[in-house]
């Protein structure tokens, strides 16, 4: 089957964050927190430092209850900081990166889901920590 219309996947973020949610070394060892909140072009999955996911859940909280600040970029920030200055909303849709430099996709949802996103995201925060410490330990063994 192929399709007639290229059109980016209207997917629900919160689906996509639940299908997506992962905690795993990356190929330097590094374990790492994924997760995805929109498919097609352009888009790619959040990575950060499973360490870093804490303080940048805290951060689209924040944005979620107090709204959305002007920004700013940089390279080599940790996750919280880099969504700091690059979360936006435009046209209705919410985005921010949790890495900058090349190949940096951002998560990219519906102003109308984005609390969702953000609660969901702090649901998880407690889950993440453990499963990184487990893989941490397992790594050093």
């Amino acid at each position: 089957m192929s399709a007639i219309f290229a059109t980016e996947s209207t997917e629900n973020p919160l689906t996509l964050v639940r299908q997506t949610l992962a905690v795993k070394p990356n190929d330097d060892g590094e374990i790492m927190v994924t997760f995805t909140t929109n498919r097609g072009k352009g888009s790619g999955s959040q990575v950060m430092p499973y360490q870093e996911f804490r303080a940048a859940v805290q951060v689209l909280m924040e944005a979620a209850t107090q709204g959305i600040p002007e920004n700013t970029q940089d390279e080599n920030l940790p996750a919280s900081e880099v969504i700091k200055r690059t979360i936006a909303v435009e046209d209705g849709i919410v985005s921010f990166r949790t890495k900058n430099g090349k190949g940096a996709k951002p998560a990219r949802f519906s102003v109308d889901d984005f609390a969702a996103v953000a609660d969901l995201l702090a649901s998880t925060v407690d889950a993440v920590e453990s499963a990184g410490k487990a893989l941490t330990g397992a790594k050093k063994k």
